[in-house]
C-alpha cells in the first residue's frame, strides 16, 4: 500500500511538533466558531438595537445653591440620583413636558411639577455635566422621545437637500450660521455660538412663517422667559426658494393637521 507523501512527512515529525499541529488545529475551529457567533451578535444589534444607559456626573442647579449627583438616562426615562433626597427625582418619559440639550454641557428637563416661587409656570430642572455630554445622547433622545425636543448637538450625516447662509437675531446682536434643511429634520448650525445651534425634527416645530424670500421665522415648543415658547428669526443671505419653503411647510403642517384646520 502506497503512503502518501504528507502522512509521510507527518509521521516524521517529532511528538512536540504534533502537539503543537493539533492546538493549532483546535484554535483554528474555536476562532471559526467565535466569528461566526460575533457575526451574529452583531447581526441582532443592527436589526434589533441595543439597550442604552447614559449615566454621567453633574451640577443641579437649584437657584442660590446647586447640588452634585448623577444624571441617568435610559429608555424607561431619566433619574438625578443624589445625597440631597429633597432634588433626586425620576422621570418616566411621559411625565417630562419638554428635554432641551443647550449645549455639549447642559441639559434643562421641562416637567409638569409646579415652581414654588412663580406661579403659573412649571418648574426646570438645570444640570451641568461635569463633562462633555456624548453626542449619542442626543440620537438617543431623538430616537425615543416622542414629545417636542431642542437639541444643540448637529449630526453630520446625510446630505441636506437645501443649505442656505443666515443670521439669527438675538434680542441684541445675533450670530452667523447655516440652515440646513434634510428629509427628516431642519437644523441651523452657528459658528461663532455654537450653543445656539439647534436640530429639530418636524413635530418639534409649532408654526414656520416668512415675509419675503430673505426672512424666516420657527417658532418652537422651547419654553422662554417672558413668552409662551421661543421663536427663532432668521435673515437669510441667499432668497429661500418657494420649493424649499413648501417642502417645510408641508412637514411641519401635515395633510391632517390641514384638514383639521380647513374644517375650523
Amino acid at each position: 500500500m502506497r503512503t502518501h507523501p504528507h502522512e509521510v512527512a507527518a509521521q516524521r515529525r517529532s511528538p512536540r511538533a504534533r502537539v503543537i499541529a493539533a492546538v493549532s488545529a483546535v484554535r483554528c475551529r474555536w476562532s471559526g466558531r467565535i466569528l461566526v457567533v460575533l457575526a451574529l451578535w452583531a447581526r441582532a444589534a443592527g436589526t434589533e438595537g441595543i439597550a442604552q444607559d447614559f449615566r454621567f456626573p453633574v451640577r443641579h442647579d437649584h437657584g442660590l445653591r446647586s447640588c452634585r449627583g448623577e444624571l441617568s438616562i435610559t429608555a424607561e426615562g431619566i433619574e438625578y440620583r443624589t445625597a440631597y433626597a429633597k432634588h433626586a427625582r425620576r422621570w418616566a418619559f411621559e411625565e417630562i413636558r419638554m428635554i432641551v440639550l443647550a449645549s455639549r454641557r447642559e441639559i434643562v428637563i421641562h416637567t409638569y411639577e409646579p415652581h414654588r416661587w412663580a406661579l403659573g409656570r412649571d418648574r426646570p430642572f438645570r444640570f451641568e455635566a461635569a463633562q462633555e455630554i456624548p453626542m449619542e445622547v442626543s440620537a438617543f433622545l431623538s430616537a425615543r422621545v416622542r414629545r417636542p425636543l431642542a437639541t444643540s448637538f448637529i449630526a453630520a450625516d446625510g446630505a441636506p437637500l437645501h443649505e442656505i447662509g443666515a443670521r439669527h437675531r438675538h434680542r441684541f446682536g445675533g450670530c452667523q450660521g447655516t440652515i440646513r434643511i434634510y428629509a427628516d429634520r431642519i437644523v441651523y448650525e452657528s459658528r461663532d455660538r455654537p450653543r445656539d445651534s439647534r436640530a429639530w425634527r418636524w413635530s418639534d416645530i409649532r408654526r414656520v412663517g416668512r415675509f419675503g424670500p430673505y426672512w424666516l421665522e420657527i417658532v418652537t415648543y422651547e419654553p422662554e422667559f417672558g413668552g409662551p415658547t421661543r421663536s427663532y428669526v432668521f435673515d437669510l443671505k441667499t432668497s429661500l426658494s418657494e420649493e424649499a419653503y413648501d417642502f417645510v411647510w408641508e412637514r411641519v403642517y401635515p395633510p391632517a393637521h390641514r384638514a383639521k384646520e380647513s374644517n375650523q
